[in-house]
């Protein structure tokens, strides 16, 4: 990779993953498959391209998969397996699944706090104030989703 400005996007883009809870690894794919001209890449490829190892960029190529990030492409009668970043996303699909993962932690919260004898002590407290704050993200996620679907339906 030669242009230096490009090289540098790549590791802000791992950097802002990372501080995101993910790896920087998953960060940089995602950062090259945003500057590159190409479409797609090949596994092969993307291992020299950021000087990683096969397992590195394997298990993180899974991970942004399972993210519904990026797809895996095959080529007719050739043999290599090719990335590409999935460009059919629904944000709003991702977005859901969030809320739904906020709802499972607002569950597991709510189960805790009733486990707790004492109800007055800093750490029923922190579960309460968690629980009220879930509870109110999850509403306005949900207001601003159903507004970004209005607005994007009278767009088209």
């Amino acid at each position: 990779m030669e242009d230096r400005n490009k090289e540098s996007f790549i590791e802000e883009s791992a950097i802002l993953f990372e501080s995101l809870g993910l790896t920087r690894m998953s960060g940089r794919i995602i950062g090259y498959l945003l500057v590159m001209e190409e479409e797609i890449i090949s596994f092969n490829d993307l291992t020299m391209a950021l000087k990683a190892s096969k397992s590195s960029i394997s298990t993180n190529l899974h991970m942004l998969m399972n993210a519904n990030f990026i797809m895996m492409k095959t080529i007719p009668g050739d043999r290599k397996t090719y990335y590409s970043l999935k460009h059919d996303v629904e944000w709003t699909d991702i977005m859901a699944k969030e809320l739904k993962s906020l709802k499972i932690f607002r569950m597991l919260l709510n189960k805790a706090y009733t486990l707790r004898e004492n109800k007055k002590d800093k750490t029923s407290l922190w579960t309460q104030s968690a629980i009220k704050f879930y509870e109110w993200i999850s509403k306005e996620m949900i207001i601003l989703l159903d507004k970004y679907k209005s607005m994007n339906n009278k767009n088209q």
